[in-house]
């Protein structure tokens, strides 16, 4: 989905549940707030399977010094990072 590419809002995410409806969204955290919680992300991947996030996470050129955020897109119940 092209309209989610580069750096999205916590609001954002929240759109994400609707478009994404029922996928496992793998987001990176970009900036977090003076108290610790996420502010800015992007979305590294999204599948039905949650799975096939942690086989692209197994490859040998994974960063694992980002901060990363598995996330479910559940409209139905309120979107909490």
């Amino acid at each position: 989905m092209e309209q989610w590419q580069g750096v999205i809002s916590a609001k954002e995410v929240a759109r994400l549940y609707n478009d994404l409806t029922g996928q496992w969204l793998l987001l990176e955290v970009i900036k977090v707030d003076n108290k610790g919680k996420a502010e800015k992300f992007k979305l590294v991947a999204y599948d039905r399977d949650k799975d096939q996030l942690y086989k692209l996470m197994d490859s040998d050129e994974w960063d694992w010094n980002k901060k990363y955020l598995f996330v479910f897109a559940d409209p139905n119940n309120l979107c909490e990072i």
